[in-house]
């Protein structure tokens, strides 16, 4: 039987020579790169409310709220999420700071989204 509080994808691919925050942020970027509303299964799962936005300082409100929202919801093993705008990172990239806790210990992930292309990166700060 897999352990509880295993993400779908390594119960799936039965992950297991990573670390617990290398397999958070592997999972979020699954989560976080696909769009909300096409071809999912969930309508719920992935980006896309912040695209509705008015302007760019909206944008960044309800995107922030977003991802706390998806890592609540699909990250089971990072509580008490808290995410917040980092600032630019290179030409066409927005930093997001996630900071919650895994294993009862604080963790902190970077997460860059393109501006271009939506793509998101996402990965343990400091290993």
């Amino acid at each position: 039987m897999e352990p509880l509080g295993r993400s779908f994808l390594s119960r799936l691919t039965r992950t297991s020579s990573r670390t617990v925050p290398q397999l958070v942020a592997q999972n979020l970027e699954h989560v976080l790169n696909t769009r909300k509303g096409c071809g999912s299964v969930l309508p719920d799962l992935g980006l896309g409310d912040y695209e509705a936005a008015p302007n760019t300082h909206e944008a960044v409100i309800v995107l922030e709220r977003e991802l706390r929202a998806l890592v609540l919801r699909f990250e089971p093993r990072l509580s008490e999420p808290e995410v917040a705008l980092a600032g630019r990172h290179g030409y066409r990239m927005v930093r997001f700071s996630l900071r919650g806790l895994v294993d009862g210990a604080p963790r902190a992930f970077a997460i860059d989204i393109d501006t271009s292309t939506r793509h998101v990166d996402v990965w343990p700060e400091g290993g």
